[in-house]
């Protein structure tokens, strides 16, 4: 499962931003970074984990907002 499928669960079950960072290795910046991805582009979490993981991780990378 990708980083951000896992970000996107956690995320739904309450888990602060903090937190999220620790648990996968990232920086609190680059969590608050898809989250506001994930808000901006108007996509809801169950929509997103629906996708096959590299269409989900290339629609946050390289400053792509779900295209």
């Amino acid at each position: 499962m990708s980083q951000i499928k896992q970000l996107i669960r956690l995320y739904q079950s309450g888990s602060g931003i903090k937190t999220i960072a620790r648990i996968l290795g990232m920086s609190k910046n680059t969590v608050k970074s898809y989250l506001k991805k994930m808000a901006d582009g108007g996509f809801n979490t169950e929509e997103l984990l629906k996708q096959e993981d590299p269409l989900l991780e290339k629609s946050f990378y390289a400053g792509c907002i779900f295209r």
